[in-house]
């Protein structure tokens, strides 16, 4: 629930104080009475209305559609939506609608059919998802009606609202990313704690037809799966991407667009230098929609290709682009290549890039590593199971070792509810002490033997 801050008809647009801190930003056109308001402008009836119902002050329900980014607030929207597996139910929409995904005629006719029948009684919209095609109308129909009380839930909540606050809380984020991304392709979702498991365990409940498996990583794996997780990261987070025959992409956010390079770095092999180019640039065609997708890039794209003097060759590039873009569910308005190799996209944006997420003031430079290490958090006591595991043929060998930890309590607590320390301290022939250093803040100090241990975290050592 927010409060109309400002409203300038000029701009079509208004402003809203929201409990997020920042004002929110809500288009003319996102606003329950948006269809008035284009009709008063086309009869040149002035912008009487649009101060009539949104006035400064007055409380106003609205729904985020696009995260915060830099010195920009939120995007908003008065058409609230709300979101199953199986199906969108919009309180103030109409009509009902089918997911172009599902091609079957039959499928389609009856999800309209009993859409019709299900709002019967009810305002609002009904958007049926590409799953919803494998369920039964029993689901169907708990599905909606689940959605039906959520509605008249938020509905309520609003109207008891007195101050600005959150009426309902979003979906957190793995539960969001599910939702929204239903693709074939995806065959297993791996977690690493309890409260994500719990939580998709629940959504992959109610959903219906080929659904993912659902992996818990157990307690002493978990650390090995962090550290696979930010190799991962740290490679999105690097502005070079190399191709699989040799070249490579460079790609840049700035604050108007996405530049993509593509080069064809040390790639020799095809018999002339126009199919070395042409292979390369079918190549970066397939990889930068996933790209894209992992990193959260959208708005203006430019994607510059290596030059090709075939007419044909280029068409095809194209077409490799947008069938790739298909294939990764991604909604772009794609150009023609222009005479300087040179194709823009179009994407939503729904939010900041990954790279924004976690440096938003980039006061880390360029480092990939350095932005990992911020997003995984490397605290002292993840750093000792980091050296725990370099360390690991050496306690496997039989020798006996003097192991002296030296960190703050806090730190000294974590490592005790530690499954990888407990079992390191209880290894015959391993002795490990620990000491309490009020004055060392938030470090940590190893010695092995009474060697000291340098422990390095993102490319620099540490005590």
């Amino acid at each position: 629930m927010g409060k109309v801050e400002r409203v300038l008809p000029g701009l079509r647009c208004a402003f809203v104080a929201l409990a997020l801190g920042r004002a929110g930003f809500l288009p003319i056109d996102e606003t329950r009475y948006s269809e008035l308001f284009a009709l008063d402008a086309a009869r040149g009836a002035g912008d009487r209305n649009v101060r009539r119902a949104l006035q400064v002050g007055s409380p106003i329900l609205v729904q985020v559609v696009r995260a915060q980014e830099g010195n920009k607030g939120p995007k908003l929207t008065q058409r609230v939506s709300l979101t199953s597996p199986l199906m969108v139910y919009v309180p103030s929409g109409q009509g009902v609608s089918v997911s172009q995904k599902i091609k079957d005629s039959a499928t389609r006719e009856r999800l309209r059919v009993m859409g019709l029948a299900l709002l019967k009684g009810h305002a609002g919209a009904l958007v049926f998802r590409t799953l919803a095609g494998h369920a039964t109308d029993a689901e169907l129909t708990q599905g909606v009606h689940g959605l039906f009380d959520q509605g008249a839930s938020l509905a309520a909540g609003s109207k008891r609202a007195q101050t600005i606050r959150c009426v309902e809380a979003g979906l957190r984020a793995p539960l969001r990313w599910l939702t929204a991304w239903q693709n074939p392709n995806l065959t297993a979702v791996t977690v690493d704690n309890e409260a994500d498991f719990n939580d998709i365990q629940d959504y992959l409940k109610s959903a219906q037809g080929e659904m993912p498996t659902l992996v818990r990583v157990q307690a002493d794996a978990a650390r090995v799966h962090q550290q696979d997780l930010q190799a991962k990261v740290e490679r999105l987070l690097d502005r070079r991407v190399t191709l699989p025959s040799g070249g490579y992409l460079v790609i840049d956010e700035t604050e108007a667009l996405v530049a993509i390079d593509v080069n064809t770095g040390s790639f020799v092999g095809s018999e002339t230098v126009e199919h070395s180019y042409f292979q390369t640039n079918l190549e970066a065609a397939l990889v930068i929609p996933d790209e894209l997708r992992l990193r959260q890039l959208a708005g203006i794209v430019v994607i510059d290709f290596i030059d090709l003097v075939r007419r044909e060759d280029q068409q095809l590039v194209r077409e490799q682009l947008v069938q790739a873009l298909t294939n990764h569910d991604l909604r772009c308005a794609v150009s023609e290549m222009s005479q300087l190799g040179l194709i823009a996209l179009s994407r939503t944006k729904l939010g900041p890039s990954l790279k924004r997420s976690i440096d938003p003031k980039n006061s880390l430079g360029e480092d990939p590593k350095a932005w990992a290490q911020r997003l995984f958090g490397m605290s002292p006591a993840s750093q000792f199971q980091d050296w725990l595991v370099g360390f690991q043929q050496e306690l496997d060998s039989g020798h006996a070792f003097m192991i002296e930890v030296s960190a703050n309590a806090a730190t000294l607590r974590a490592l005790l509810d530690d499954p990888m320390f407990l079992q390191v301290s209880g290894q015959p022939g391993v002795c490990v002490t620990l000491q309490l250093q009020a004055d060392q803040g938030t470090g940590l100090r190893i010695k092995v033997n009474g060697q000291r241990v340098a422990l390095s975290v993102g490319g620099s050592d540490v005590a």
